[in-house]
Parts: C-alpha cells; sequence; structure tokens
C-alpha cells in the first residue's frame, strides 16, 4: 500500500492493472461531490488481487458494471487474479472497522453484530482486535466529518490497551523488509479527486485515497496512548496510493480537490513503509485487546 518508498515490483504490477482499469474507474469521477453524494445509490465494493492489494470504494451500478467487466479481462491475461465483493449495506455514517480475510488479500466491514463492530459513545470510538485477524481501517461517512474539509485539522487521541503483547503488520509493510513496526494513520478518500489516468505519476485512481505522512503513531506496545495531529491544508503532510506527496505539482491540484470533496475519513493501519497492510496484535493468546479513538476536526 502507499509508502514514501520508490516503486516495488508489486506496485509496478498494481500500476498496470490500474491503467487497465482506468475506463471504468473514471466513472467514479462523475458521482455526486462532497456532502452532496447520494451514498443510498451507490453500491459499497471491494477489488482484491493476488499481490495482496485491497481497496473499498463506492460505485454506482455503471461503475460496478464496468469494473465488473475490466476485471474479468485482467484475470485473463495472467498477470495476477483479481477479485470484486459487494456489501449492499454499504458503509454507514456510523464509524466501520474493516478487516483483512485470512488470506490477507481481501478487506470486509464489520456490519453485522456478530462480528465485533466499533461502537460509538459520545466522541470516543473503540473496537476490539481479533486473534489473527489484520485489522486495516477505521472510518465514517458522517456527514459532519466529511465535505469540504480542506481548512481543518484532524486530532486524534487514540490508545490501545489490553494482553494482546506488541501489534505487527503484513506484506513486510512495517519497514519495508519486515512487518515491524505497525502504526496507525489518518487516512480518506475522495472519488472527485481522480484525474486522467495517464502522466507520470497516473493521478487518476492514485489521487482518490490519501494517508497522512509522516504523521502517524506506532504501535510498539499493548497498552500505550498518543495524541496525533495532521491539517488537511497542509499538502506535505500527505502522500497518496502513488505515495506521491501532496505537494508536488503532478498531483497537488488533485489533492486540493479531494480535501474538499471527502467522501469517508478515519484512520488506516498498517506500517511506516506500507500504510494500509493492517495490523494485528503479536501474541494469538491474548484475551482482549482494545483501541479507542477520539477523532476530532476543527
Amino acid at each position: 500500500m502507499p509508502a514514501g518508498q520508490p516503486r516495488s515490483p508489486r506496485e509496478k504490477t498494481l500500476r498496470r492493472l490500474i491503467l487497465a482499469l482506468g475506463a471504468s474507474l473514471v466513472l467514479v469521477a462523475t458521482m455526486p461531490l462532497g456532502a452532496d453524494a447520494d451514498l443510498a445509490t451507490q453500491t459499497q465494493a471491494t477489488l482484491s488481487c493476488s499481490d495482496g492489494h485491497s481497496v473499498a470504494i463506492a460505485l454506482d451500478q455503471a461503475g460496478l458494471t464496468n469494473l465488473l467487466g475490466e476485471v474479468q479481462a485482467i484475470n485473463t491475461t495472467g498477470l495476477m487474479t483479481c477479485a470484486v465483493t459487494t456489501d449492499a449495506s454499504g458503509e454507514t455514517t456510523e464509524w466501520t472497522v474493516y478487516d483483512y480475510n485470512p488470506s490477507g488479500q481481501a478487506i470486509a466491514p464489520r456490519n453485522s453484530p456478530n462480528s465485533g463492530p466499533a461502537t460509538t459513545t459520545g466522541s470516543t470510538t473503540t473496537f476490539n482486535f481479533k486473534n489473527g485477524i489484520y485489522t486495516a481501517l477505521l472510518t465514517t461517512t458522517d456527514p459532519n466529518l466529511t465535505g469540504n474539509a480542506s481548512a481543518k485539522t484532524l486530532s486524534d487521541s487514540i490508545s490501545v490497551s489490553g494482553d494482546g503483547g506488541s501489534f505487527m503488520t503484513q506484506h513486510n509493510g512495517g519497514d519495508c523488509v519486515s512487518n515491524l513496526p505497525a502504526a496507525v494513520r489518518f487516512y480518506f478518500t475522495s472519488p472527485s479527486a481522480s484525474g486522467p489516468s495517464t502522466g507520470s505519476p497516473p493521478a487518476g485512481f492514485y489521487t482518490q485515497f490519501w494517508w497522512s505522512n509522516p504523521i502517524n503513531m506506532p504501535l510498539t506496545a499493548e497498552n500505550q496512548s498518543e495524541l496525533i495531529s495532521a491539517s488537511m491544508a497542509d499538502p506535505t503532510e500527505w502522500s497518496d496510493w502513488n505515495g506521491q506527496r501532496g505537494d508536488n505539482p503532478a498531483v497537488a491540484e488533485a489533492f486540493l480537490e479531494a480535501t474538499q470533496h471527502v467522501q469517508a475519513i478515519g484512520l488506516s493501519f498498517g506500517g511506516e513503509c506500507f500504510f494500509e497492510t493492517g495490523v494485528t496484535p503479536t501474541s494469538n493468546t491474548f484475551t482482549n485487546e482494545n483501541l479507542s479513538s477520539q477523532f476530532s476536526e476543527q
């Protein structure tokens, strides 16, 4: 997933996939913008590929149909195997936890009561980590936190507690050669920010997804807490899927557009190298490991 590092062979493979999917993903850019988006007419889709990448995005029916067709075409090339899964319930305005499945190649929301969804009381949202499961995201589409956030400063008092030991990520996302250290950072999406799927670096798909970089909280102990903060008005504090800083002239306009039309926002779990590879407690024998988030915008 995103990093400020040169692209690995896996990332180059993903780039070829995204270019192939360009025609279908351009439809995402035509969706209604920001807080005016009619989320009720869209389906939450997860695109997962055998190179370990997975992403969740809302699509209208035309966009979903085109995406399915392009994925079928990619699968016949032998380049990699990809799949699209859908969740008709979508992501609600409540805070939603997304986990990787046991293969580590697809994410799914905890929507059902038996899945251990996040719970929010006042300004505090909590959830429990699961044994052997990598948690990828904690996000919301709350209209009070999305829409035009270009002048906002994000803050989150994050704490973890329990008997889970330390944390680790997967796919060598910690420092590019190992699964340590794990980290949590800010994340937001904005389909309206997609540009043409050509150029260097290609915009389009990549500029719909942004991570705070380098602002993050390393997850190095079973009990710890920290306040992190990042300005949406400072493009140097953010990078896109392709690892490009928001002040890079090639993506600067897309970054500004993204901050003005935020669709979903929250936290992403991964490492210091790849930002959304998920994290899990290092001990599979833990009885309880909890995360608490007090997310706010000013």
